[in-house]
């Protein structure tokens, strides 16, 4: 009876010290090339089927060096959701390195005390594509459980995008208005053509 309490307890201890590990490992990203990044959040869940709902996303801005992690604002943070999901991609530090060199991110950092540096943490989510330079950002997820938890937001420094000054955003991806200029001059001749016509026309 005794050894079935003391396992019990262990269990339950276990159980616990799970539930305060975050669940997000780290955090990759990858420039576009066309003003926007995407970003991926590397996790220990194993195979998903869809992006995680219990924090929706990555909450980031800019990192208050005046106060501990738990105090950050992250409620002022702008929140990025989930899109997708990709499984059985990366792992290790290794791994995530080979990513990178492969051209299939630009950079990832792990989230320190978290990271488990193991093969079988390959799967990931990732968000819609926003406006975010290199430089140092505080970053969180949430502490809903589960899949995407962080116990306390970190301080990351992105590197490697290049479509973006550095220190830029974090904001959403602006509207294209790519063929805008040149919708606008062709409307712009059009009219002048028009008032020729009927100038010439009197």
């Amino acid at each position: 009876m005794r050894k079935t309490a003391i396992a019990l307890l262990a269990g339950l201890g276990l159980l616990i010290s799970n539930a305060a590990n975050a669940h997000l490992v780290s955090f990759g990203w990858k420039d576009q090339g066309n003003g926007t990044v995407i970003f991926y959040g590397q996790h220990w869940h194993g195979d998903q089927s869809g992006p995680s709902t219990a924090n929706g996303g990555v909450r980031i801005g800019v990192w208050d060096s005046n106060v501990s992690a738990a105090a950050q604002a992250t409620n002022t943070w702008q929140l990025f959701q989930w899109v997708g999901h990709i499984n059985n991609w990366g792992g290790t530090s290794a791994q995530n390195d080979l990513l990178v060199t492969n051209g299939e991110l630009d950079g990832w950092a792990p989230d320190v005390g978290n990271f488990t540096n193991s093969s079988s943490d390959n799967d990931w989510f990732y968000t819609i594509p926003f406006v975010i330079g290199n430089g140092t950002w505080g970053l969180f997820t949430g502490t809903n459980c589960c899949i995407d938890t962080m116990s306390v937001p970190g301080e990351f420094t992105l590197t490697g995008i290049s479509s973006i000054p550095d220190g830029t955003g974090p904001g959403n991806a602006p509207p294209s208005t790519a063929s805008a200029p040149g919708s606008v001059a062709l409307l712009g001749l059009g009219l002048a053509g028009l008032l020729a016509r009927r100038k010439f026309t009197k």
